[in-house]
C-alpha cells in the first residue's frame, strides 16, 4: 500500500513539474512569437516610412525632368537657328536668346536622399516585394547615373569646345565693354569650326533629352509600384 502511495506521489510530481516546464516553454515561445511580430511590425512601418519618403523623391524628380526636357527642347531649337538660318533677318532680333540657349549646358540632379537613408540603414531588404525593389535599384544605380553620364559630356562639351571657339569671335554673355555687333555676330556664326561644334552640340543634346524622357519614365514606373506597395 505505501509503494503504490510513493509510486502515486512520484507520478504525481513528474506531472506537476511537467506541466510547469511546459508552461515555462509556452510562456517563452508566445514571448518570441510576440516579439518577432513587433519587429515585423516595426520593419513594415519603416519600409512604409521609407516608400512614402521615395516617392516624394520620385515626384519632385519627375517635376524637375519634366522642365528640363523643355529647356533641352529650347536650346537644340536655339542651335539649329543659329546653324541653319539663310537669312540674317531670320535670327538678328532674337540672336542673344539663341547664343545665350546655345551656350547652356542640360543639368539634372535626382534626390537621392531617401536612397541614401534607405542604403545607409541597410533597410533594402525591407522591400518585400522584389519587382519593387529591383526597380529601385535599377533606377538609382543604372537610369540615373546613366543620365548623369550624358549631361556631363554635355556641359564638357559645351565649357571646353564651344563656349571657348564662340569667345574668340564675340563674348557669349553679354559685356558692356567688348560690344560686338549682330551683324559682326552672325559672319562669326558662319564659320565652319563653329558650325561643326554646335551641330555637335545639338547632338548631345538630344541625347541628353532622350536619357531625360526615359529616367522620367523610369521614375514614373517606380512610383506607380510604390504606389501600389503603400495601398
Amino acid at each position: 500500500m505505501a509503494k503504490t502511495e510513493e509510486k502515486q506521489g512520484i507520478k504525481y510530481i513528474i506531472k506537476k513539474y511537467a506541466l510547469e516546464v511546459l508552461t515555462i516553454f509556452i510562456g517563452i515561445s508566445m514571448s518570441f512569437l510576440f516579439d518577432e511580430w513587433r519587429e515585423n511590425r516595426k520593419d513594415d512601418e519603416t519600409a512604409r516610412k521609407n516608400l512614402i519618403f521615395l516617392r516624394s523623391n520620385l515626384v519632385q524628380d519627375t517635376f524637375v525632368l519634366t522642365g528640363m526636357i523643355e529647356i533641352g527642347k529650347a536650346s537644340v531649337h536655339s542651335i539649329n537657328k543659329l546653324i541653319y538660318f539663310k537669312q540674317d533677318s531670320e535670327i538678328s532680333d532674337s540672336l542673344n536668346t539663341h547664343i545665350d540657349k546655345a551656350a547652356s549646358y542640360l543639368d539634372f540632379k535626382p534626390n537621392q536622399m531617401a536612397y541614401e537613408e534607405i542604403k545607409q540603414t541597410a533597410n533594402t531588404s525591407l522591400i518585400k516585394n522584389d519587382t519593387l525593389k529591383r526597380s529601385f535599384l535599377s533606377y538609382y544605380t543604372f537610369v540615373t547615373p546613366y543620365c548623369n553620364e550624358w549631361t556631363t559630356v554635355d556641359k564638357m562639351q559645351t565649357m571646353t569646345q564651344l563656349i571657348p571657339e564662340m569667345s574668340i569671335y564675340f563674348p557669349v554673355v553679354p559685356d558692356k565693354s567688348n560690344i560686338v555687333s549682330v551683324q559682326e555676330k552672325l559672319k562669326s556664326l558662319k564659320i565652319k569650326k563653329i558650325r561643326n561644334l554646335m551641330i555637335m552640340n545639338a547632338t548631345y543634346k538630344q541625347e541628353v533629352i532622350n536619357t531625360f524622357m526615359f529616367t522620367k519614365e523610369a521614375a514614373k514606373k517606380l512610383l506607380k509600384r510604390i504606389d501600389d506597395a503603400l495601398k
